[in-house]
Parts: structure tokens; sequence; C-alpha cells
């Protein structure tokens, strides 16, 4: 076909056709959805393949190993996390209630497959050398676009200390990747639906003291 995408395939651009690129797209999807069923350890090529209803070969030509595969899927969910979260804030209206919500925002992006497949893969990577390797890179733009991310929020909300923002925003989603490890183990905990409550509510707190703080620089700025 001569509708051909430039896509890089571990760390090595190649050149795929519109088949190739629909091909990758499943093999991608399968891959969330076999992590969510039964994990990253237990998530082989041929689970892989199965789901997608391909052959050994194609998912093969697409991603010569497992790990080029995940670190593929590591970055499929990342951007699918961060693009369905930039939806649900922009839906909101006000840009400090957009801020304050972005605990709850955070939950449900990172509760949907493709934040499930994520935290399981960042877990499985603390044991696998090769596999952490291949992420870095990875990992690396994509914190600094969240980075961009929480400072534009605070920005809008009409914070003067942007920066400030940062580091609770990064322990936020360090709260929600934890609290989705507990909450993933199938049976009923009251604590830990007490504590995704507790991690909502102290987020808009922050938000609510940091704009009080922010009010009261500005009004000592005007004497």
């Amino acid at each position: 076909m001569s509708d051909a995408i430039s896509l890089p395939v571990d760390g090595r651009p190649r050149r795929l056709t519109r088949r190739g690129v629909d091909a990758r797209e499943k093999i991608l999807d399968a891959t969330i959805k076999c992590i969510v069923r039964s994990g990253f350890t237990a998530t082989t090529v041929e689970h892989v393949m199965a789901e997608a209803g391909l052959s050994r070969g194609s998912v093969l030509h697409q991603f010569p190993n497992r790990v080029a595969l995940m670190v593929a899927t590591a970055e499929r969910a990342m951007r699918r996390v961060m693009d369905a979260a930039g939806e649900m804030a922009a839906a909101i209206e006000d840009p400090f209630e957009r801020l304050s919500d972005y605990a709850r925002i955070s939950w449900e992006t990172h509760s949907a497959p493709e934040g499930l497949a994520l935290t399981d893969i960042l877990l499985a990577a603390r044991w696998d050398a090769e596999l952490i390797e291949g992420l870095q890179p990875v990992a690396s733009q994509v914190e600094q676009e969240i980075h961009d991310e929480f400072i534009k929020l605070a920005t809008d909300a009409g914070f003067d200390d942007a920066e400030a923002l940062v580091p609770h925003g990064w322990l936020l989603i360090a709260s929600v990747r934890g609290l989705i490890i507990e909450h993933s183990l199938g049976y009923e905990r009251p604590m830990i639906l007490a504590a995704i409550d507790r991690m909502m509510e102290r987020h808009r707190r922050f938000c609510t003291n940091l704009a009080a703080r922010n009010r009261e620089d500005d009004k000592n700025s005007q004497i």
C-alpha cells in the first residue's frame, strides 16, 4: 500500500503501511487486554497472538521481542491515560475546579484498562533491567509532559507559583498508583475505599490552601 506512516519500534524508526499500522494497533490493544486479565508475567507473545487473532510472524514483524512489545504497550497506555485525563479536565469549565478535581480524574483514568496495564508494567520493570532501559526514554518524555500539564493547570487556576504544585502532583500520581494496586486485589476493603476518598479530599484541600496563600501573597504585594 502507498499510505505509509513512520513509527518507532524498539527505538528504531521504520515505515509502516496502513495495514501495518492497523496490525500494530490491534497487537497493542490485545496486549493491554491480556495484561489486565492475566497480569504482566503471564502475558506471553502467544497470548497476545491469540487475543489479536494474528500469526506469530505478524506480531514479531511489528515487535521483534517481548520487551519491545511491552515498551510500546507502556507508551500506548501512558498516552491514552494522559489523553483521557486531558479530555476529562477540559470538560470542566472553571480552571480552579479543574485543578481541584484532578485527583478524581487521575483515579478514574488510572483505573481504566490502560492505566491498570501501565501500573503492572511499571511494577515489573523493577526486576527487569532490559525492560526498564527500554522504558526510560518514553518515561522521560512523558514525565516532562506531565510536569508541563501540572504547570498549565496551576497557571490557568491563577496561581503565581505554579511550580509549587508539581511535587504535590507527583505525590498524587504515586498515591493513585499505590491505591490502584491495593484496590485491584479483588475483594472488598473498606479502608482502601476510605483512603481513595481521603486522597481526593486532601488534594482539594491542598488546592484551596494554595489558592488562599496565593491571594494573601497578592494582597501583601499591593501594600
